[in-house]
């Protein structure tokens, strides 16, 4: 049977009889060559080790014997390995039982129902931690748009060892028109009309009227080719200027911080609902947290190293640049005015006012002019 070939170095004097004398035993000796005056390298069979050294001692000769050639050297390679083996595939184990768990719910767009759903969601079962082979998301979603029919659609699926459920809510129905009957058409809010187009009615302001809210702009009447008034459902469009406001008030002074130059790091593994050692106390009465975390196994493994580096700091409060905080407030009034008009109409004008309060704060009043259609239909008699 053949066996495992080993590399073997031989010094001495008259190193060719050692060969022969182990041609003579049956030692069968390959790749032997000279790599001095007094010693030689070569191959032998495992089985022939022993006799070979007990050959080479026995005549004066150094002899030491290698390590394994081949398939050999690596089969010892991975017999040395076998308890790192063993070690990764638990490791691997592991991550794949994590990764066919549910962790974590997340639940988004709920609004209103979002405790109830949390709740159901509990009563039933679908919380952490379970296998993900036990939830259906499909059902689960034909279960929530069951229990909730004012929700547009859900949407229920997996986003690696988290269970998402969004839920899209309708819109709301618009107002209609009701053409029936008598009604005005009435200013919406304050403004100075710019034109105003009649579909049916009577118009009772031109342009260039200042008009305030709920004031009639077209009347529900009509004259007729002999004189005699009608009642119509009055329709039409008025355009008119109008003007909105947002003001914002800001500090002329600011809270500064001041590092003392002390710090403290801490450390810990972190799950999602513990940590494996507790976390040290500050012992600043005051502080700046820098946070870092790295993952410890990925999208599928719940572990993170949590580091946290303390810097002590003092608060003191100095005031700030007069001109800065007149443009931080002006920027600040105009993106307010912009979500309260709710458009993205171009405005006819705008400008910012400034005053101050007791020296202390700065009032940035943003004034935006548009020209909008100011027509509200109402129903005649109605409040």
């Amino acid at each position: 049977m053949k066996t495992w070939q080993r590399r073997f170095t031989a010094e001495g004097l008259n190193l060719e009889r050692l060969i022969r004398q182990a041609g003579e035993q049956g030692i069968a000796l390959s790749g032997v060559r000279r790599v001095g005056s007094r010693k030689l390298r070569g191959q032998v069979d495992e089985a022939d080790a022993a006799a070979l050294e007990a050959l080479a001692e026995k005549g004066g000769w150094g002899f030491t014997l290698g390590v394994r050639l081949g398939l050999g050297r690596l089969a010892d390679g991975l017999r040395r390995r076998i308890p790192l083996a063993v070690m990764c595939l638990a490791v691997l184990a592991a991550v794949i039982c994590a990764s066919r768990m549910m962790w974590q719910v997340s639940i988004q767009g709920a609004g209103v129902y979002e405790a109830d759903l949390r709740a159901y969601l509990d009563e039933t079962g679908i919380r952490p931690v379970r296998w993900k082979a036990g939830v259906d998301p499909a059902a689960l979603r034909d279960a929530l748009e069951w229990r909730y029919p004012d929700v547009a659609w859900v949407e229920v699926g997996w986003r690696g060892m988290t269970l998402q459920v969004n839920v899209v809510t309708g819109t709301a129905v618009g107002d209609t028109i009701d053409l029936s009957g008598q009604g005005d058409v009435v200013a919406a809010r304050d403004g100075v009309v710019s034109s105003v187009v009649t579909v049916a009615g009577t118009p009772m302001v031109k342009r260039g009227d200042i008009v305030r809210k709920g004031q009639v702009l077209i009347s529900g009447e009509e004259r007729t080719l002999g004189e005699e008034v009608r009642p119509v459902s009055a329709r039409g469009v008025v355009m008119a200027r109008v003007w909105d406001g947002a003001s914002v008030r800001m500090s002329v002074s600011e809270q500064a911080t001041v590092y003392t130059g002390r710090t403290q790091q801490v450390q810990t593994v972190r799950m999602p609902w513990f940590n494996l050692s507790p976390m040290e106390d500050s012992g600043f009465e005051q502080q700046d947290i820098s946070v870092r975390e790295m993952p410890l196994g990925g999208l599928f493994w719940p572990m993170v190293i949590h580091k946290e580096t303390r810097l002590e700091a003092a608060v003191r409060r100095q005031g700030r640049d007069l001109e800065a905080v007149k443009a931080e407030a002006g920027v600040a009034a105009m993106r307010l005015l912009r979500q309260k008009i709710g458009v993205d109409d171009d405005l006819v004008d705008k400008w910012v006012d400034y005053s101050m309060i007791d020296d202390e704060e700065l009032v940035a009043v943003a004034i935006g002019e548009r020209v909008i259609d100011i027509a509200q239909s109402q129903k005649r008699g109605a409040p």
